[in-house]
């Protein structure tokens, strides 16, 4: 007798049947033996969900019985029909036709057809439709732990299939809200999008005529300006008040006048714009299925952090982020702790590519800026910086550590944020407070500086009793550093969103000055 070890994949799958009480006696009396073969033999050659899926139901065809489709081939189908809902491409589950299969080797090849293209859409709605860190370095995605493929036959069996999307998709309020914009988009897209306005147009609060119809009717097509679009050549009250919206949502200087940057916005087409909600919905599917009933978010494209809690923005600041050969990653962890007067153990390319030239020109830039020399070996021995020759200290033969101490000009400020994290990224305090005036704030190392700090770290410590505002600012400005491990560490997640809505409504858009949006099209259309 052959050993069951030996035997091909499709018979051991077909054998779990037998183990899996009540399939064979819930099949249908017709169905051969001869399909559950030949469908036992195109499934050794798929993938492991696929292999699951089909073994979960010891091998029993999930879409068609002996007259040709089951309705559930028809839900199927009309949710592959509405993929664009949630910017999925519904190309992507190309679906057999579905018409009477009568012979074994057909109605096989129909199942797993349809199965492939069920679990390639729960898959994608589920985790995204590529590894964000096989397309950059600094991109991650949270642990994904949903098994598409016990869902899809968990909603099959309770004959709920169009339950997937809701079952799968992103359980957040962002997401659900793009998902909304972008449906709005669309048909905006679908009455012609907007006109662009002239290349060189300039429209302040004085002028009227053409210019200022043409403006109403491009406000009047995003949503901007209320009403029918009209001929009115004034420029009003109303249309200057469209015109600061229109701004701000564009993370623009709220100023009422048309000049070349709001001019720049107001020309992108609203294909652009789909595109790139279509993109941004792909990031939210990159973030835990739990975002917290509190959380930290940072936005490195609009250069902002918030504080949500229940679902309300109960802290907004600006933000410094990475310069754009040192991108601020993308990332979700936990902060634990705050680190009062922190220290700068300055990373090895930093202290070579930055502080090193500095070095050679000034030998007490050093002693001025606080920053101690160590060896670079275990223990790390203090060194007097006084004894290197930094003339002849090369990229290559730099041997050190660098450690700048708490003080006016350590970059860290007065206090960091820590959480865990692969590329050794924080939030922290910052004592060069004008970059926040800054309308690009691209300058940090791929850390987030932030704006208000010390709001922040009360939020965080969450214990006026023992941390009052006034504590908090003498432990940032202590000469030596203090520890302090929060009693409930909180998530944090560092996006990049380019598009998103705001809780009041207002589609928002900003630049891709990283490019990510670019590299992810490109990603997109190569898998």
């Amino acid at each position: 007798m052959t050993a069951w070890w030996s035997r091909p994949i499709w018979w051991i799958l077909a054998a779990l049947s037998v183990a899996r009480p009540g399939v064979a006696a819930a099949q249908s009396p017709s169905l051969t033996d001869s399909t559950r073969e030949r469908l036992g033999a195109l499934v050794a050659s798929e993938t492991p969900a696929l292999q699951s899926f089909y073994a979960r139901r010891g091998l029993q065809p999930a879409w068609s019985g002996e007259a040709g489709p089951l309705p559930r081939a028809f839900e199927l189908q009309q949710l592959v029909s509405e993929a664009g809902q949630d910017g999925l491409a519904p190309g992507d589950y190309s679906l057999p036709p579905l018409s009477p299969a009568l012979d074994p080797d057909s109605r096989a090849a129909f199942d797993v057809a349809l199965t492939r293209a069920a679990l390639r859409y729960a898959a994608d709605l589920a985790n995204g439709r590529v590894d964000p860190a096989a397309v950059d370095s600094v991109w991650s995605a949270a642990p994904r732990e949903i098994d598409v493929a016990a869902v899809l036959d968990t909603l099959l069996a309770a004959d709920r299939l169009p339950a997937l999307r809701t079952t799968l998709s992103p359980p957040h309020a962002g997401y659900a809200r793009l998902c909304a914009a972008l449906a709005r988009y669309r048909a905006i897209a679908a009455r012609g999008g907007w006109t662009p306005l002239p290349d060189g147009t300039v429209v302040t609060p004085a002028d009227s005529g053409s210019a200022v119809v043409a403006l109403r009717a491009r406000l009047v097509a995003e949503g901007d300006l209320v009403g029918p679009a009209d001929t009115a050549a004034r420029y009003d009250v109303d249309l200057s008040a469209a015109v600061r919206r229109f701004q701000r949502r564009h993370g623009l200087a709220p100023d009422g006048a048309v000049g070349p940057a709001t001019l720049a916005e107001l020309n992108v087409p609203v294909e652009d714009r789909i595109r790139a909600m279509e993109l941004n919905l792909e990031r939210w599917r990159w973030l835990p299925r739990a975002l917290g009933e509190r959380y930290v978010m940072v936005n490195s494209a609009a250069l902002e952090v918030e504080v949500e809690q229940h679902d309300s923005v109960v802290l907004r600041m600006r933000a410094v982020v990475g310069r754009l050969d040192w991108p601020t990653p993308i990332v979700s962890s936990r902060i634990t702790g705050l680190q009062f007067a922190p220290a700068w153990n300055i990373p090895h390319s930093i202290a070579v590519q930055e502080i090193l030239p500095l070095v050679r020109r000034d030998t007490a830039y050093l002693r001025r800026h606080r920053i101690r020399v160590l060896s670079d070996s275990a223990g790390g021995v203090e060194i007097d910086p006084a004894a290197v020759d930094w003339a002849r200290v090369t990229d290559s033969t730099f041997a050190f550590q660098l450690r700048q101490e708490p003080g006016g000009t350590n970059p860290l400020g007065g206090v960091k944020f820590f959480f865990p994290n692969r590329f050794s990224s924080f939030i922290h305090d910052t004592p060069f407070r004008a970059a926040f005036r800054e309308p690009v704030r691209t300058a940090s190392h791929g850390c987030v500086r932030v704006e208000k700090a010390v709001d922040l770290a009360d939020y965080l410590l969450d214990n006026p009793a023992r941390w009052p505002r006034d504590s908090i600012r003498r432990a940032m400005k202590r000469p030596e550093g203090r520890w302090v491990a929060l009693r409930r560490p909180i998530p944090v997640h560092l996006g990049y969103w380019t598009a998103w809505v705001a809780q009041d409504g207002a589609v928002q858009f900003r630049d891709d000055f990283y490019g990510w949006d670019s590299a992810l099209e490109r990603a997109l259309a190569a898998r």
